[in-house]
């Protein structure tokens, strides 16, 4: 054996050696929860939730079915879960119609005593992706929901334990795992950092070895890798390695007093692209600050150009706070705060403000606005003798085409049916219809209108007018009518 492999295989038992001694430690640690206990409160307020969700992605759709850990959080029945499969807000969704959209079409809860309901899906958080639903039980009905310390402080090295979903087939249906505190997460936030728990096990509450709920687990995905923007423009898209962690039972309880609910859009917007002030942009400019948000582009009539922002503005407080964005990392904490300021709120900026050279420093008062709806949001419309689906137009594809709001009109086709007839007759997923036959079509309720009438008097063709990609075309659709 060389040196070579025998460093190798010494730092491989070393390693087995250090894993080993993790898990006796991990091991006696766990004895400090008692489970029998703890499994005897949480009884009363988790749930199993089975889900049947329509999945439909362009011409494509699907049936699928899921089961979730879920938790009661009021007595009235809100329960959260893991939300991650109905979240559709994501930015692949503004590319010109391709839109992923989830709809629940059937949910039903069971409580560990085997008594079952029916849910309502009430909507899910787009930053923590927690679900919530609506219990649909007798009006008097009251259930026994988990109480969340909301001031509990978290420590490395602090051990949590927590409750999964098993399998169907498997009895009982719960099986309890801990982990540990690694980190306290300072940037891009504050988060309680994990090891020992998995990505199945996200929305399950976790408690402290005093058995109380603390927060649930959830992740913390790298900013700049993106995700949709609620408070300025629009973030970017990629992947990135979710890390999972505690979101604290202060962070929980907000949310819990305020519902996301589905349809209803109370983010706040500015209406900005932006880029962070990084401490190499702040020395090249001679610029005393800690960090701050770049103004790279001010939407037309956006609370941002209304209240007075300019382009290369660098917003470095807000309400008398420091902006403290000194990396893209750190660019999601400031787009998140615009965002839950909400719609309507009055906030004001202190920017600074370059000129020739020198640089002053100037208040801007701003009046969010309720932020854009994404493509899963916008009003749509299924014809279902044509096999074609349309939605309204939004923010986005006037962005990513760079069109005018004020002058172009139309409905996206955002579903199609594979051999159906408006698949056959040309159309195609994104494509803007501008007019079918002579009438002109501004939004989903002219489409609806017009293609309601054509259904009744059945054509042997309909002509649709449309826009692709800068380009204009007419299609005809030869539908079967029989």
């Amino acid at each position: 054996m060389n040196s070579c492999n025998g460093s190798v295989l010494r730092a491989n038992i070393l390693f087995v050696f250090f894993i080993l001694f993790s898990l006796v430690g991990a091991t006696a640690n766990a004895q400090n929860f008692d489970f029998g206990k703890l499994g005897s409160r949480s009884r009363a307020y988790m749930v199993v939730i089975d889900m049947q969700i329509e999945v439909s992605f362009g011409i494509n759709t699907s049936d699928q079915e899921e089961r979730y850990l879920g938790t009661i959080v009021t007595e009235e029945g809100l329960v959260i879960f893991d939300g991650t499969d109905i979240a559709s807000d994501n930015m692949f969704s503004s590319f010109s119609g391709l839109t992923v959209k989830t709809t629940p079409t059937k949910i039903e809860i069971s409580t560990l005593d085997g008594i079952s309901y029916d849910g309502e899906l009430l909507g899910y958080d787009r930053f923590t992706k927690v679900g919530f639903i609506k219990i649909l039980a007798e009006e008097n009905e009251k259930f026994s929901p988990v109480k969340f310390n909301k001031h509990h402080e978290f420590r490395t090295g602090e051990w949590l334990a927590l409750f999964m979903l098993m399998p169907e087939f498997v009895t009982p249906p719960l099986a309890a795992d801990i982990g540990m505190v690694s980190n306290l997460v300072e940037a891009p936030e504050p988060f309680p950092l994990t090891v020992g728990f998995n990505s199945m096990q996200l929305a399950s509450v976790l408690f402290n070895e005093s058995l109380e709920a603390v927060g649930i687990l959830g992740s913390l995905m790298d900013p700049s890798s993106g995700s949709a923007d609620g408070g300025a423009l629009m973030g970017s898209f990629g992947s990135g390695m979710p890390m999972l962690g505690v979101i604290t039972g202060e962070r929980i309880e907000e949310l819990i007093a305020d519902p996301p609910t589905e349809g209803e859009i109370e983010r706040g917007w500015l209406g900005i692209s932006l880029q962070a002030l990084t401490q190499d942009i702040a020395e090249f400019w001679q610029l005393d600050l800690a960090g701050g948000i770049i103004v790279n582009e001010i939407i037309r009539n956006s609370p941002a150009d209304k209240g007075g922002l300019k382009v290369g503005d660098i917003i470095f407080e807000v309400n008398g706070q420091p902006v403290e964005v000194d990396r893209e990392e750190k660019i999601a904490v400031f787009q998140r705060m615009i965002a839950n300021f909400g719609p309507d709120a009055a906030i004001e900026l202190e920017v600074m403000r370059l000129d020739q050279g020198s640089s002053d420093s100037t208040k801007i008062l701003i009046n969010l606005e309720k932020a854009p709806i994404s493509p899963t949001e916008a009003p749509d419309f299924k014809e279902e003798k044509l096999e074609l689906t349309v939605r309204d137009l939004v923010f986005a594809d006037y962005m990513i085409y760079n069109l005018d709001s004020e002058d172009f009109k139309g409905v996206v086709v955002s579903g199609l049916t594979l051999g159906g007839p408006a698949s056959i007759g040309g159309l195609l997923i994104g494509d803007v219809i501008q007019r079918i036959g002579p009438i002109e079509i501004e939004s989903v309720d002219d489409a609806r209108k017009v293609l309601g009438e054509i259904s009744t008097e059945q054509p042997r063709e309909v002509i649709f007018f449309i826009w692709r990609r800068n380009q204009t075309m007419f299609v005809n659709v030869k539908p079967t009518w029989n």
